[in-house]
């Protein structure tokens, strides 16, 4: 039968009383193993950097004894030996230097393939490949941050495809719908996924902060609708904001309807804000979340990247400095009224700290 009552096992001393009663185990409660050590954060750093020279100086070995490293058939060829050498080298748990070296060795790998298909393929065509490139490494490889890579690789490349070919691109909103239903259920995908939870939420939220900035970053990949379709440019742009009023309502659950009703009035606010600047939107819902699930780093991100957007989106109009001087006092506002709103939403999920 079950070790420790009903629950299951309840903690060392429960279980060691229950196996004494039934005559398994005799003494007092054995001392716990202590913990190992964590590797201070130096030696990480420097175990890393080595693993990328490693593998940097393997990949000027390779263009040294090949007759044409550039050529698209060598590329091809010196690609897969990549990621089949990095899949072999993160297999198990690999220490700290092996898995940086076999990280460098994934994404060059990645990178020769990419290069190859673009010189074989249309421009659509090269981003439809290394789209599917980025799921194979979201699915094979092992390690958290080229599983991480992957996803994100999948997402901007599957942006790139859609405004090379003229359509209307489905990759923004799929993104912010994804980001937000991983982080508002982190334990159940956790459950789910294990441990490629956590890639995929990185994956999918570094992938919405670039598009988000793409407008100011990126000109050639803003998320500006082609003129064939127009009509569509209004719901495309909700659609990939309106995550932001779904995390706010989810959040507030358990305010008062008031406090809730002004919550998710902000909110949708934001939301038409985001139907103009979409960074603005993506930034706000990461800071949310953030700030939700106690993620110093996914709030920091999120909140830059609003801040960056909102800047550039100020600059880039070429109004009077009156009307300037007005949004820019109406966007301050709307910043408090949603500060105020984060402070109210939510509490860290249970088991993160």
């Amino acid at each position: 039968g079950p070790v420790g009552g009903r629950d299951g096992m309840n903690g060392l001393p429960q279980v060691w009383d229950e196996l004494r009663r039934r005559g398994l185990a005799k003494g007092d409660v054995p001392p716990a193993m202590p913990a190992e050590a964590a590797t201070p954060w130096h030696v990480r750093l420097m175990l890393g950097v080595c693993g990328w020279l490693g593998g940097l100086l393997l990949l000027v070995f390779a263009g040294l004894v090949m007759p044409d490293p550039f050529d698209s058939h060598s590329l091809v060829v010196v690609g897969v030996l990549l990621l089949i050498g990095a899949r072999m080298l993160l297999h198990g748990q690999p220490p700290e230097l092996r898995a940086q070296f076999a990280l460098s060795l994934c994404l060059a790998g990645y990178g020769a393939i990419a290069v190859a298909g673009a010189a074989w393929l249309p421009v659509w065509g090269a981003f439809l490949a290394a789209a599917g490139l980025g799921l194979v490494l979201a699915v094979v490889m092992p390690n958290a941050i080229a599983r991480c890579f992957g996803v994100l690789a999948l997402l901007l490349a599957g942006e790139g495809c859609f405004r090379e070919l003229g359509w209307p691109s489905p990759v923004p909103a799929i993104a912010a719908w994804g980001c937000a239903a991983a982080w508002l259920d982190e334990t159940r995908w956790a459950h789910r996924l294990g441990q490629s939870q956590a890639p995929v939420s990185w994956g999918a939220t570094l992938a919405l902060w670039v598009l988000g900035l793409a407008g100011a970053l990126l000109p050639g990949m803003d998320l500006s609708v082609p003129p064939a379709w127009r009509g569509l440019a209004w719901p495309a742009y909700l659609l990939a904001a309106l995550p932001l009023a779904w995390v706010a309502w989810r959040l507030s659950a358990r305010a008062r309807p008031a406090v809730r009703g002004w919550i998710a009035g902000t909110a949708f606010t934001l939301v038409l804000a985001g139907a103009w600047v979409p960074g603005v939107a993506f930034g706000l819902m990461t800071a949310v979340l953030g700030h939700a699930r106690a993620r110093v780093p996914l709030w920091v991100g999120g909140l830059l990247v609003a801040l960056w957007s909102m800047g550039w989106f100020y600059y880039a109009q070429a109004w009077s400095l009156p009307r300037k001087a007005a949004v820019l006092l109406v966007l301050g506002g709307v910043l408090l009224l949603a500060w105020r709103g984060i402070a109210r939403l939510g509490a860290p999920e249970a088991g993160h700290e």
